[in-house]
């Protein structure tokens, strides 16, 4: 018996060797210089798609030049700038164009430049605007490097964190006013994130505009009693120590506050979000009502959180929504919650029922409806289309193995999108008439179409067709 299964095991290896000796004579060499420093086996990707307010269009960043472009032909509309008209006064080279974001009314672009990473996710830049009606080119500020600079919802105003304080200028008036000023390396943190939140809450933007551009929402963190963590910086002769503040588990965390500035009365207002000090806020947001904020609290076991309401004229709150688990609430929930405009509905997302579905709530904090149900769950809640009244969403329900696109009514009915099997995923226009697909399987490179609302492909942006020819050899 046992020389058998010896006769057997031996036949088995010798018929694989000559199957891949064969394959090795049939098919080409591939190299570790062919895999990584070539990039010969590297898709190509649609990066850098930003939807206008039109939702017919998009901008594409392409050879230094900003250009608009037809969702349903893709031929190019207009071009708003390129980078040799980016230079600024006094200079002879344009600054460098890498990045951009609009302004409300697409009148104005906040350009990031000479970027200094922080930490993973955090940096710090100079930051001009390029005025595209007057066609000029001006600088935030002359006062330092600035972080996470962001346009008011009418583009008069940019708000940005420099030196742990929060700063708005006014673009009219070119007046720069600082809005908290206890901001302090390793101890006051303002309008941005601490290390923690950075890196386990994965935000570092911590300060927003209310829907009417009259008030601004920030964090505050106070990491005085964290203790600090030594590193050492290599580069020059010399290393430098550099320490930061990192908790370890079990050790003090930042006590976190929530405050709102109002920019007519000039006053800041604390929000009350409890008596206890050991718990997280990973997320606020800004309900359609401009005088209520909504606030996300966890607590450090990270087993209960809240949505609070917090009346933003006074500071008081109530608990709009409440949920427990006996073990871990997933935190890619957080970012889950859209607020209707109508002030009454919202969305949110829970494993409440051991799988993770979409819920329908009301203002008041009652549970209307359950809009998707069954053993699987929903890993992305992509958007609602207020017209249609459809939730956009990506679930493992055909099989865990795949991500599929669907919507769902809010009574419920249901529709799958995604014809092909494999992981999809989707950016939408912004009325939602139109998104980009990619498509991809193990043995299928990214495949990214135009799709209608409906599904229905319209044409293809990148099928890496080259690619599939070159993986056959």
């Amino acid at each position: 018996m046992k020389r058998n299964f010896f006769t057997i095991l031996i036949s088995v290896v010798f018929f694989t060797f000559s199957l891949f000796s064969y394959s090795q004579t049939e098919q080409k060499e591939l190299t570790l210089k062919d895999i990584f420093k070539s990039g010969k086996f590297y898709p190509k990707m649609a990066y850098g798609i930003k939807s206008m307010a039109d939702g017919q269009s998009y901008t594409l960043l392409k050879n230094d030049s900003l250009n608009v472009y037809s969702y349903k032909s893709g031929k190019i509309i207009k071009t708003i700038v390129t980078a040799n008209r980016l230079i600024p006064e006094g200079d002879t080279v344009h600054i460098r164009f890498r990045s951009y974001k609009f302004s409300k009314d697409e009148q104005k672009i906040l350009i990031p430049t000479e970027t200094e990473f922080i930490y993973r996710h955090s940096s710090k830049s100079n930051y001009y605007i390029w005025d595209i009606q007057n066609e000029k080119l001006s600088q935030l500020s002359e006062n330092g490097k600035q972080r996470l600079a962001d346009f008011s919802p009418y583009g008069a105003m940019v708000a940005f964190v420099r030196d742990n304080n929060l700063f708005i200028k006014n673009l009219e008036t070119s007046n720069e006013e600082q809005i908290t000023k206890d901001g302090l390396f390793n101890h006051i943190i303002n309008g941005t994130t601490d290390w923690v939140y950075e890196e386990e809450f994965s935000f570092t933007k911590a300060f927003f505009w209310s829907p009417d551009g009259a008030k601004i929402a920030f964090y505050r963190f106070d990491e005085s009693n964290v203790k600090e963590y030594c590193l050492t910086m290599f580069g020059d002769i010399y290393p430098e120590e550099y320490k930061y503040k990192y908790p370890k588990a079990g050790e003090d965390n930042s006590v976190v506050e929530i405050f709102v500035y109002d920019l007519n009365s000039k006053s800041t207002e604390k929000m009350n979000i409890g008596e206890e000090i050991d718990q997280y806020i990973p997320r606020i947001k800004w309900t359609t009502d401009p005088n209520v904020l909504a606030i996300l609290r966890l607590n450090r076991l990270q087993n209960k959180l809240e949505i609070l309401l917090n009346n933003v004229e006074t500071g008081n709150s109530r608990v709009l929504y409440t949920e427990e688990n006996k073990y871990y609430i997933d935190d890619s929930n957080y970012d889950n919650l859209i607020f209707f405009d109508d002030n009454i509905h919202f969305l949110f997302t829970s494993e409440k029922d051991g799988f993770n579905h979409i819920y329908l709530n009301n203002m008041d904090g009652e549970l209307l409806r359950q809009l998707t149900k069954g053993n699987w769950d929903v890993t992305d809640l992509l958007g609602y289309d207020e017209k249609k009244q459809l939730v956009f969403y990506i679930s493992a329900e055909v099989s865990p193995l795949d991500r599929d696109l669907y919507t769902v009514r809010l009574d419920g009915y249901k529709t799958r999108l995604s014809q092909r099997q494999g992981t999809n995923s989707a950016s939408f226009s912004s009325t939602y008439k139109y998104y980009v697909n990619t498509y991809s399987n193990a043995n299928t490179p990214p495949y990214i179409t135009v799709n209608k609302a409906n599904g229905k492909q319209i044409r293809v942006l990148k099928d890496n067709a080259a690619l599939i020819e070159r993986m056959k050899e």
